[in-house]
Order: C-alpha cells, then sequence, then structure tokens
C-alpha cells in the first residue's frame, strides 16, 4: 500500500503538479469513504421505529449529534489536508506559473471542501433510502387507509361523537348546526345533551361578483353581516346564513355520543387526490359584539371528507358484522405494534369497548396516554362542565397514543418528498466557496495580508453600520432615502476596493493592494448582490409611482424575479469565472516590488 501511494504521488508530481501540490485525490477518496460511511448511518439510523414517533423527523442530523460528529471529522480533515498542503507553495517561491495553473487551485480546494462538508447529505439519502426500501407506498396507503377506517372507534373525544358533527346522510351534509347556547333560540326546535345544546338551521345564500373596488370592502357591508361562512370560488364569493330551524327530532334516535356521528380523519395523507374547499367561518354579528374574549372565528370544518368519511363510518356500523370489526381492529393494532405505537389495547378487550349494536353508543373513552396514579386526586379538585364528567365517569383505563401514530405516517412521507440537495445546495456551495477564498487568499498572499484583510473588513463594516445607525437617526420618517444612502457608499466602497488592484497597484503599497486583493477575492459575488439590489429599489419605487400600483392585483416585478432563488447559481458562475479572470491581477500584485 505504502509503496502504491508513494508511485501514485510521483506519478501525479510529474504529470500533473496542482493535483499532486492539493492532494485533491487522496482528499476526494477519504471524502468519498466517509460519505459511505454516513450513508450507511443514516440508513440504518430509522431502525427503531420509535424515532419516527417525534415530528420533524427530517431534522435528525441535527437532533441526535450526528452534525456535531460530521463537524468534527471535517475540521480534523481540513486541517490535516492544510498541513500536508502547505509543505509546498510554489507560487510563494516564486516558481513558475500560470493563470491557469492558479485557477486550478482554487478549483481544487473548492472541490475538496465541498467533498468534506457535505456529510448532511449522504446521512440523508441514506435515510431516505432506508424509508423507501422499508415503507413502499403501496404499504404505507394501506396502513393509512386501515388507520382512517378504524379511528372511529378510538374514542378520545366527546366532541368527535356529539351529533353536530354527524355529516351523513341527507339533510346532515346541508343543514349547519349551531351549538353555541348564546346563539342558539330555545324556543325553536333543538336537541340538548347535558349541557350542550344543537340547533340546526338551513342556509340561505347571497353571491357577489368580486371587483377591485369591493375586494376589500364586502364584509364592511352591513348586508353580509352575520354569515356562518363564506367560500370564495373564481371571481364570485357566496356568503351562507342561518335561514330557518330544522327540527331534527324525528331523524335522531338519541342524542347521546355515537359512533354514527364521528365524521373526522385521523390522517390525511400528502397522496391523497380528494379536494376539498374548506370552508371560511367568520361570524360578523354585531349584536354579540359585547361578548369580550369570544372568538367564533374557530369552527369545525365543514367540507366533503367529512361527508365521505362519515358515510363510510355509518356504513360500517350498518353492516353490524362483529368479525369485520375486530378483523379491522386487528389490522390496525398489528400496524401499531410494528411502529411500536404506545398502547395497552388488544382486539378483544377492544370491541368489548366500543360494540353497543343499535345507536353504538360511545359507552368508554380511550386515553391518550397511559393512567396517571394522581390523576383523580387533581380532577376532584377542579370545576368541571357536565361534559367533562361526563367523559371522566366513562374514560377507561386503555390508551393509545395516536399522535405518535400520525407522527410516524407524517414523517414517513415528508422523508419521501424531501430534497436534501435542493435543500441546502446554496449553502454548501456558498460555505465552500468563501472557506475556499480564504484558503486561496492563504496560499496566494500569505499570512500577513490575509490577517490584515479580515481586519480591514471588520473595520469597514463596523464604520458602514455606524453610519447607518448615525443616517437613520438623522432622517427620520425617510427610510427609504437613508437606505439609499448606504447602499451607494457601500458601493463606492467596493468599486474603491476592486480598482485599487486593477489600475494603482503600482502606486500603492504591496500590503495595501494585498488587502484589497483578497477582499476582492471573496467579496466580487456580494459586490454584484449590492449592485442588484440597488437595481431592485430604483424598479419598485418607479413602480409605485405607477397609477396602477394601487389596484388589489398589481405586482411589482423586480430584477430579482428574472431568477428568483437561481440568482444563487448565476451569482455563483460568475463569481467563478471572476476568480479565473482575477488570476492574472494576482500574478501582477505578486511582482510588484516588497516596500
Amino acid at each position: 500500500m505504502k509503496a502504491f501511494i508513494y508511485k501514485t504521488n510521483q506519478y501525479l508530481l510529474e504529470r500533473y503538479p496542482t493535483i499532486w501540490n492539493t492532494r485533491l485525490i487522496w482528499m476526494l477518496l477519504a471524502a468519498v469513504l466517509l460519505h459511505l460511511i454516513f450513508f450507511v448511518f443514516g440508513f440504518f439510523s430509522l431502525t427503531n421505529p420509535k424515532i419516527l414517533h417525534e415530528r420533524n423527523i427530517t431534522t435528525l442530523f441535527f437532533d441526535n449529534g450526528t452534525v456535531f460528529l460530521s463537524s468534527i471529522i471535517s475540521i480534523l480533515l481540513f486541517v490535516a489536508w492544510l498541513i500536508y498542503m502547505f509543505k509546498n507553495n510554489a507560487f510563494k517561491n516564486f516558481y513558475p506559473t500560470t493563470r491557469l495553473k492558479l485557477f486550478g487551485q482554487f478549483m481544487c480546494y473548492l472541490l475538496i471542501i465541498f467533498s468534506i462538508s457535505t456529510f448532511y447529505l449522504s446521512y440523508n439519502y441514506g435515510i431516505k433510502t432506508y424509508v423507501a426500501a422499508n415503507y413502499p407506498d403501496e404499504q404505507i396507503n394501506k396502513e393509512i387507509e386501515i388507520t382512517n377506517d378504524v379511528a372511529l372507534f378510538l374514542s378520545e373525544d366527546v366532541s368527535d361523537y356529539t351529533i353536530d358533527k354527524r355529516r351523513y346522510p341527507n339533510p346532515f351534509n346541508t343543514l349547519f348546526c349551531e351549538d353555541q347556547e348564546r346563539f342558539i333560540d330555545e324556543d325553536l326546535p333543538h336537541l340538548k345533551f347535558l349541557d350542550e345544546v344543537f340547533q340546526f338551521y338551513t342556509l340561505s345564500t347571497k353571491v357577489i361578483p368580486i371587483n377591485d373596488r369591493n375586494r376589500y370592502t364586502i364584509e364592511q357591508d352591513s348586508a353580509y353581516s352575520g354569515y356562518v361562512f363564506k367560500k370564495t370560488q373564481d371571481s364570485l364569493v357566496t356568503f351562507y346564513f342561518k335561514d330557518s330551524v330544522v327540527d331534527m327530532q324525528p331523524l335522531v334516535k338519541s342524542v347521546k355520543p355515537s359512533y354514527y356521528n364521528a365524521s373526522f380523519t385521523l390522517f390525511v395523507s400528502m397522496n391523497d387526490t380528494l379536494k376539498t374547499n374548506a370552508l371560511n367561518y367568520n361570524y360578523n354579528y354585531a349584536e354579540y359584539s359585547d361578548y369580550d374574549g369570544y372568538d367564533y372565528n374557530y369552527r369545525p370544518e365543514f367540507n366533503l371528507r367529512h361527508q365521505i368519511r362519515s358515510k363510510k363510518n355509518q356504513e360500517l356500523l350498518n353492516r353490524n358484522d362483529k368479525n369485520e370489526i375486530k378483523k379491522l381492529m386487528d389490522d390496525f393494532l398489528a400496524i401499531s405494534n410494528a411502529y411500536k405505537i404506545d398502547h395497552n389495547l388488544t382486539s378483544e378487550q377492544w370491541l368489548d369497548l366500543v360494540y353497543h349494536p343499535g345507536d353504538f353508543e360511545v359507552k368508554h373513552f380511550i386515553r391518550t396516554l397511559p393512567k396517571d396514579e394522581y390523576e383523580y386526586a387533581r380532577v376532584a379538585a377542579a370545576n368541571q362542565t357536565e361534559i367533562e364528567k361526563f367523559y371522566l365517569v366513562h374514560r377507561s383505563d386503555y390508551h393509545y397514543n395516536n399522535d405518535a401514530l400520525k407522527y410516524t405516517f407524517e414523517n414517513i412521507e415528508e422523508i419521501k418528498v424531501s430534497n436534501p440537495l435542493a435543500d441546502s445546495i446554496h449553502f454548501f456551495l456558498w460555505f465552500s466557496f468563501f472557506v475556499s477564498c480564504i484558503v486561496f487568499m492563504f496560499r496566494v498572499t500569505g499570512l500577513k495580508p490575509l490577517l490584515f484583510s479580515i481586519i480591514t473588513t471588520g473595520v469597514l463594516i463596523l464604520f458602514i453600520t455606524l453610519m447607518t445607525a448615525l443616517i437613520f437617526y438623522l432622517i427620520r420618517g425617510s427610510d427609504n432615502l437613508a437606505f439609499y444612502f448606504i447602499s451607494y457608499i457601500t458601493l463606492l466602497l467596493g468599486t474603491v476596493i476592486l480598482a485599487i488592484p486593477l489600475f494603482f497597484a503600482e502606486r500603492i503599497k504591496k500590503l495595501v493592494v494585498a488587502i484589497c486583493v483578497n477582499i476582492s477575492i471573496a467579496g466580487f459575488p456580494l459586490y454584484l448582490f449590492l449592485i442588484l439590489g440597488i437595481i431592485s429599489m430604483h424598479q419598485r419605487d418607479s413602480c409605485r409611482l405607477d397609477p396602477e400600483y394601487y389596484k388589489p392585483n398589481f405586482q411589482c416585478h423586480t430584477i430579482f424575479d428574472v431568477f428568483e432563488l437561481n440568482w444563487s447559481y448565476v451569482l455563483y458562475v460568475i463569481a467563478i469565472a471572476f476568480i479565473f479572470f482575477y488570476s492574472r491581477i494576482i500574478k501582477q500584485w505578486k511582482s510588484l516590488p516588497e516596500g
């Protein structure tokens, strides 16, 4: 092995001295090996499905400490690479070199630093590979379907099973159920369970075309106050109002909580193609404005998904097939056990809790967390509504953590659709670019100019910051003018720094020119970004003078809208091209006499 390394180095030294000098081959080989190791780490990081029980598992690289391991390895590689590379510096020792060789060195630095700083990508693609291999779409979709079918029997919250949640059959899917006692007329037909009151209404509508004139003033018109909800489609907005009360007593066998009333969907998959138009609830009763603190904006959704789920639930209950329900529970618990969801249910016990043919009344509630031995002492000390007392009396000692299952499905789907490269490529590209610039600066100008460049940059940033504060203080009420002033001052400083090596190198002290060279190498993309920002400011201000600006749908387009986020790639390519052409200036600086 040692002989192979020696022969390889000799071969590279004789034919590709820049590659030999930068240790490009060996660093890339080490990086590839480490990327494979991090890929394996990522692949096996989800072998315990309990990890999927927490939200935002896509940040696992940061949450489990892998980021620190990755950073330490990257720093060690970086330091070791610098030690070996700095043993030979042809440019510093006045060996013959060309602009192309200087640029080649910079590109080698860029490749090496990018390769040893992107272990995050390998780790996350390892996670994606594991999820794709172990949780195929067909399996997950089937598991979600079973979960949503059996979810009505989880009976964890009284409000999910009250009569106002029923959406099937007709007319339940067309009526509005008022459940706030202060808005209920008790002289008209209504339903009551303990301290909960329900009153069903038909709905009347008013359809209003939307135009620029009334877009923001419709709701201020008293003719549309007190609507139940509104729905906006294309250029029309439909307001729904409570019309007349409907006596639902003949259609309701019992007002007690029932599985027949359940219409919720436990988990909606990203792959679900059902399009639902959730209605925007927004009561605006002027006569109820005295009820401080009352928020009528929060209402249960009233859409097609609830109707479909309510129908499926009732069809299952109407079949009254005990074996079918038990089979559904068995499949669901098998899924739960595979994902290690915390619960203490068996299908037999669960079936005994929920199987009450006829009305399928909810007589037992399942906890979301295990029973707390101290809970009864705490509950006894609290004031309780009738519904709360009902829940506590019927609460069983069984529990099921449905949040863990929902987060598991959510994490699996998010990992599948995630794109670690697209999400982080801009950071890694620019990080590797600026670090490569620092190494390149040290390589061509030395340590002293580099340190002075850092100090000079800090002083300039401090100067601009203080100038900004002073300008904002002096020009109060004219923030736009202050932004222009600071932007142009910064642009002027940047132009002077760029111009010194180009036009005044022979008239100024070599160290000062070196500082300007260093700042130009790393700062040129920022200089371009500043120019784009100034152009954008002028375009926006010019747009605001257009009479069309005050119309609702009018948009001001600036130069940033041309490529949007892709400007990052454009500036990156320009920055690298600048390094190529600027290498000639670097060579000219090196040839300047000292002093």
